[in-house]
């Protein structure tokens, strides 16, 4: 199975990676190829192998390389958080919307190519601080 993530070099990117690392598979499959893809450079987890990619996915024609591999499953974790997002509108709009379509668009560009496509949000709803885990129990206190 190979495996792109988005947004790579962020908490919930780092974190997906090690896991699936630590794991070696996905829905059973043995996970083949990871790459791992953000706009700083990602780091790579222990105990497996992983391309690493330094790349802005709201470039035009970036989106369409990443998936030129047809990855089987793209965790995409890529955005840029509120505070940033509201301070500076643009870039909100850059990376959260424009980026997220030419991913998709990408994706329907290639006939044939379904691969499974998971969007992530951030724990930044909660507020801190964190717990180790949050059960549905846990209230929505944003900053």
């Amino acid at each position: 199975m190979r495996i792109l993530i988005t947004g790579a070099a962020g908490m919930i990117g780092r974190k997906l990676a090690e896991r699936l690392s630590k794991d070696g598979h996905l829905g059973g499959q043995e996970i083949s190829a990871l790459t791992l893809t953000d706009i700083v450079a990602p780091i790579a987890p222990q105990g497996i192998s992983a391309t690493l990619d330094t790349s802005d996915i709201a470039t035009p024609g970036e989106a369409a390389r990443l998936v030129a591999t047809r990855p089987n499953v793209i965790f995409h974790t890529a955005g840029i958080v509120s505070g940033e997002a509201e301070s500076d509108f643009d870039k909100g709009y850059r990376v959260n919307l424009d980026g997220s379509r030419l991913l998709l668009e990408a994706i329907r560009q290639i006939p044939g190519y379904r691969p499974r496509f998971v969007f992530t949000s951030s724990i930044a709803a909660f507020g801190t601080p964190y717990p180790d885990a949050i059960n549905d129990e846990f209230i929505t206190a944003p900053l």
